[in-house]
C-alpha cells in the first residue's frame, strides 16, 4: 500500500469516485422512499370516476374521428368505382367499334372475293366461247 492508501495493482480511482459524496445515494434513496406513501395517498384520493369519464369522452372523440375517415374513404371509394367503370366503358365502346370495323372488312373482303370469281367466271366462259368460235371457223 502507499500513502493514498491503495494497493500498487489496482488501477486508480476514476473522476465519479474522488468527488463522490459519500451521503449521495443515501439521500436519493430516502428521497425516493419518502415520495412513496404519498404517491400511494395520491392515487387513493385520485378521482377515478373523472379519468373514466375522460377516458369515455376520448373514446368517443376517436369513434367520431373514425367514423368521419370511414365516409371520406367510402366517398373516395365510390370516386374511384365511378373512375373505373368510365374506364371500363371506354374500353368496351372501343372494343366494340373496333369489332364493327373488323367486320365491315371481313365483308368488304368477301365481297371482294365474291367478285373477282364472278369476274373471273365470265372472263372463262369469254375465253370457251372465243374458242368454241374459233374452232367453228376453222371446221368450216
Amino acid at each position: 500500500m502507499d500513502s493514498a492508501g491503495r494497493n500498487h495493482g489496482e488501477s486508480p480511482p476514476s473522476h465519479h469516485e474522488l468527488y463522490r459524496v459519500p451521503q449521495e445515494e443515501s439521500i436519493y434513496q430516502s428521497a425516493k422512499l419518502e415520495h412513496v406513501p404519498r404517491i400511494v395517498e395520491d392515487l387513493r384520493d385520485y378521482n377515478w370516476e373523472q379519468l373514466q369519464e375522460k377516458y369515455a369522452t376520448a373514446m368517443e372523440d376517436h369513434g367520431r374521428s373514425e367514423e368521419t375517415l370511414r365516409a371520406q374513404t367510402a366517398k373516395l371509394l365510390e370516386v374511384f368505382m365511378a373512375w373505373s367503370q368510365t374506364t371500363v366503358d371506354r374500353d368496351e365502346s372501343r372494343a366494340l367499334k373496333r369489332f364493327k370495323t373488323q367486320m365491315q372488312h371481313v365483308q368488304n373482303s368477301e365481297e371482294e372475293l365474291e367478285n373477282k370469281r364472278k369476274h373471273y367466271i365470265e372472263v372463262v366462259r369469254a375465253f370457251q366461247t372465243a374458242l368454241s368460235l374459233l374452232n367453228n371457223r376453222a371446221n368450216s
